[in-house]
């Protein structure tokens, strides 16, 4: 069962204010693999370069941590959903109300044991989910959170 099932119709977004004091980087140009610094990669034990996907409503890139024992290891992926909110994620399982930084967002497992998934908010309309994906769902939502944190840090 996909984790996304509903279209949006396009709304312009807005670009919120940075804490960082730098320049607003208007949300619908975020490019799901630069929310990742070479250092943060380093950090989180990513194995690979990131792979982009980009399509009219949404970027998303897909990293893998590998592990000495092949089951222990994941995939990572960021998804940029120009014109979905954090309550418009679909999923089976519980919602878990998360803050990360100064943003809202919630924590869930994933579909069909798939992994773990923290959404951020961008704007009242936008998000970035930060999915590990593997097996125990549950045990990767410490990956899962430790990304959201670096990916957190990034966003406009």
């Amino acid at each position: 069962m996909p984790t996304e099932v509903r279209t949006w119709p396009a709304t312009p977004s807005a670009t919120p204010p940075t804490s960082s004091g730098s320049s607003p980087v208007p949300s619908a140009s975020i490019k799901a693999c630069s929310l990742l610094s070479a250092s943060d990669i380093r950090a989180l034990a990513i194995s690979t370069e990131g792979e982009e996907q980009e399509t009219k409503t949404r970027s998303s890139c897909l990293w893998r941590v590998e592990k000495p024992l092949a089951a222990d290891s994941y995939s990572i992926d960021v998804t940029f959903y120009k014109e979905r909110a954090v309550g418009d994620l679909v999923t089976e399982h519980e919602r878990t109300p998360v803050q990360v930084g100064g943003r809202r967002g919630v924590k869930a497992l994933g579909d069909m044991d798939s992994g773990c998934i923290v959404a951020l908010e961008v704007t009242a309309k936008s998000r970035v989910d930060v999915r590990a994906i593997g097996r125990n769902s549950a045990a990767l939502c410490e990956p899962a959170m430790a990304v959201a944190e670096k990916v957190e840090a990034r966003l406009p």
